[in-house]
Order: C-alpha cells, then structure tokens, then sequence
C-alpha cells in the first residue's frame, strides 16, 4: 500500500459489497481526473470505517472527497469519505474573465428551505394528532385528519412544481447573462446550457428515498467549441453563489491541441 492521498470525484456507480483481501466492504466507482487516476477509480470502503458513510451521500452524481491509499488495480482503500465543497477548476489555459451580478435567487433565500420543512413536519404532526384523536373519541376528527393529509400531498406536488418554475426562470436568466458577458467581453460563445449547469441550474438526482431530489451545485463545465475546434471550459466563483453580488467567469481552453478532424 502506497502513501494516503486525496482526491474529487463523482459516485459513478451504486455501492455494492465485496470481500477484498479479508476485508469485508462496499466497493464503487468514481469519475476522477486527479492524479494518479487518469478518468475513474474504484473506492473500497471497509466496515471497520462504517461511520465514513453517515451524513455522505453515496447516490450516483454526488461529489466527494476521498482520502484513503491506493492499493493496486486502480482501486483506493478509503479511510475518509466528505462531500466535496465544489468541483475544482477545469485544467487550462485562462482565456479570460468576466464579473456578472448575481441577483436574489430564491433557491439562495435560507428562509425557503426552513419554511419547507415547517410546513412539511407541522403538516405530518397534525396529521398524526388528528388521527389519533380520531381512533380515541370522534370520527369527525380523523376525517379532518385525512383532508389534511390530503392537503398536505397537494401543498407538496404544488410547491416542487412551483420552486421548478422559479429555479429555470432565475437560472435561465442569470445563464443568459453569462453568456451575453462572455461574448461581449471575451469575443467567446458559450452555450446557454453549459452556463446554466456551470451556475448549478435545475436538479439533482441523489439516490436518498426521503429526498430523492435537490438543487445542483455550481461548478465546471465543458464543452466543443466549433470555432475554435477545442474544448472549452467555464467556471465560477465563489461557490456557493453569493445573492446580491458579484460572481467571476473563468473561461479556459481545456486543451490546446485540436480535435480530430480538425
């Protein structure tokens, strides 16, 4: 076993238990292009350190920072598993930079999410009072309770619709403003959708049964430019976004040799 290192990446593959060298765990696949990993390794994580899992998502998608040694085949024995802060930097050469104003965007209000789960535990409990209530003394009771089950199913189907809309119209409108800037300052296109991921636009799958959804975070991303015959790359900072602020662009050629065919 080598010296520890640490290390990104993005869970590729669902966990799945595995003996390796009598040493029972769970094992999976992660995106990476840290060295010495040129574009994915597997993570094997030992019972013994169980408790690295709690409070770590491990659903596919879901960025990590793994500490640990490799141990040969392309495989790292953990020995730390935390969510990654943000995604570094695509690697290359700085074509250059833009500031753009991040306006208030709902999803970065903190009051949103706690109002969410007041209103989704306040509705449970009542609920759960008034059913109670109605199995002990009157039937009139529990049938109020289940109207407010109902209404809370329909408040929850109403609200994620609701936040969806306002999501894609903010972040919509922010992307196009990356891209206005970018191309009024750099003389540089980029595409509307990977200005919208880079900001963290839209949601996210993450393998959680009581949350099988969240809101993306921002980060890289990349894409082929046809003019240039490269890949480019924009990122942000800081991250997380800052509301009523201002927020810089680094675009990057992410190699300088051209594609095939160019």
């Amino acid at each position: 076993m080598t010296a520890p290192q640490s290390f990104y990446g993005i869970v590729a593959s669902r966990p799945e238990p595995t003996v390796l060298d009598d040493d029972r765990g769970i094992i999976f696949w992660v995106q990476t292009d840290h060295e010495p990993h040129a574009d994915a390794a597997q993570v094997f994580l030992s019972v013994t350190r169980a408790d690295q899992v709690d409070g770590v998502d491990l659903g596919i998608g879901s960025e990590l920072t793994i500490e640990g040694a490799p141990i040969g085949n392309g495989v790292t024995s953990a020995t730390a598993l935390r969510p990654a802060a943000h995604r570094p930097q695509p690697r290359g050469r700085v074509l250059g930079t833009v500031e753009v104003h991040v306006p208030d965007l709902a999803r970065l209000d903190p009051g949103r999410e706690r109002r969410h789960r007041l209103t989704l535990w306040g509705g449970l409990a009542l609920m759960l009072v008034l059913g109670v209530v109605g199995m002990v003394k009157s039937t009139t009771i529990g049938n109020i309770g289940f109207w407010v089950f109902l209404a809370l199913c329909a408040w929850l189907v109403w609200d994620d619709l609701r936040t969806r809309r306002i999501d894609d119209r903010e972040y919509t409108a922010l992307a196009d403003d990356v891209v206005s800037a970018v191309r009024s300052r750099l003389n540089l296109d980029v595409p509307p959708q990977a200005a919208f991921d880079m900001l963290g636009g839209g949601l996210e799958r993450t393998g959680h049964p009581w949350r099988p959804m969240r809101p993306r975070r921002p980060g890289p991303a990349v894409w082929v430019s046809d003019v240039v015959g490269a890949r480019l790359g924009v990122d942000v900072v800081p991250q997380p976004l800052q509301p009523d602020a201002p927020a810089t662009i680094t675009v990057v050629a992410v190699d300088e040799d051209p594609l095939p065919g160019e």
